[in-house]
């Protein structure tokens, strides 16, 4: 039997993306002339028809919901990049979709999630983009595979809820950050020097991964180093004396945070302390505070989970999927991620820089 030419086909044929097929034979703006007589000439040559059915179903307009934390209080440390990303990716793309959404802090989590459930259950919603440390009571495994079995897509970022039914999870490698991290430290103190690691919520994976990544790579190098972990995740008066109080012991020779959250109140806690420049010190992300401590000496160096990357890919990832059938090549796609000193700063500072970082 013949093989049924597909779509796939006549892109790796025409060698371009299956995007500028669609876009080529649907008559839709978005390729050159040229380009798109070179396509039409190549589906041609090969005998491809499209399914009348599908192509129907295909410019059918996807309802595609964003559910993400406000970028407000603590929210405020890590998630406008998210945002920034999406929003890019929004303005760029013309692909039939409809965008709704629906951020929420620690307030409005209820509502937030209500939202979602009742656009699932009116069917409006084909995709889920969902972003952020989302309690497993309030949206509950239950949620997520009665989501699944009506047919909708989700697409996580640093999300814990990769337990449940999605397409795919985008995500810097948090092991391989704990590791750099730990390789920048104790490349800079001596075996004997103590280590302060603002380890986050040991129930997070995007914390939790980073802290085991560097002990990892301590007992591969034979480091025995004391790390004396502080497990507060807030910006709170009591969990900052806290970190102030374990940096003031005297053992201590560096300090390393694996949230934003924690960089800030590192940040800070050096600099009251009068420890900063003497400890070397290891952030996480790029907050308005952790790029002072960097410019000031306050921080050695922070690590840029890319969370504008995060943003960007987890919709067109999710976009690509609805509109054009393109099924993630792997479950987890990881962004890439750069170690920030004072030298290369600058390019971090100025927003015509975060596409470049993919």
């Amino acid at each position: 039997m013949k093989k049924k030419l597909t779509i796939r086909d006549v892109a790796e044929k025409a060698g371009v993306s299956i995007s500028s097929v669609h876009i080529a034979l649907s008559g839709k703006s978005g390729v050159s002339d040229s380009t798109r007589a070179y396509i039409r000439q190549v589906a041609e040559t090969l005998g491809y028809q499209p399914n009348a059915y599908a192509s129907k179903l295909k410019q059918r307009t996807k309802q595609v919901v964003i559910l993400l934390p406000d970028e407000k209080g603590d929210n405020s440390f890590y998630y406008p990049e998210i945002w920034h990303g999406i929003h890019d990716y929004q303005t760029s793309s013309d692909a039939n979709v409809d965008f709704t959404e629906i951020s929420y802090g620690p307030d409005t989590e209820q509502e937030a999630f209500s939202t979602l459930r009742r656009l699932v259950e009116n069917d409006e919603a084909d995709g889920i983009l969902a972003a952020g440390h989302i309690d497993k009571e309030k949206l509950t495994p239950k949620d997520w595979a009665e989501f699944a079995e009506k047919g909708v897509s989700v697409v996580f970022i640093i999300s814990g809820n990769r337990h449940s039914p999605f397409l795919c999870c985008v995500q810097p490698d948090y092991r391989i950050i704990g590791r750099t991290m730990a390789e920048l430290v104790l490349s800079r103190i001596p075996d004997y020097g103590s280590i302060l690691m603002l380890a986050g919520n040991p129930k997070w994976p995007s914390h939790f991964l980073v802290a085991n990544g560097f002990t990892e790579y301590m007992t591969e190098n034979r480091r025995s180093n004391m790390i004396y972990y502080d497990h507060s995740w807030s910006t709170s008066p009591e969990n900052y004396e806290a970190i102030k109080k374990e940096l003031s012991r005297s053992d201590i020779a560096a300090c390393c945070s694996v949230y934003s959250i924690g960089t800030a109140l590192l940040c800070q806690a050096l600099k009251e302390s009068g420890k900063a420049g003497r400890v070397y010190a290891v952030g996480s992300d790029l907050s308005a505070q952790a790029i002072e401590g960097i410019r000031h000496g306050i921080l050695n160096n922070s690590i840029q989970k890319n969370p504008y990357a995060q943003g960007y890919v987890g919709l067109r990832t999710l976009v690509d999927y609805l509109v054009d059938g393109k099924t993630p090549e792997e479950k987890c796609i990881f962004v890439g991620c750069e170690v920030v000193f004072q030298s290369n700063l600058p390019m971090y500072e100025h927003r015509r820089y975060s596409n470049l970082f993919f």
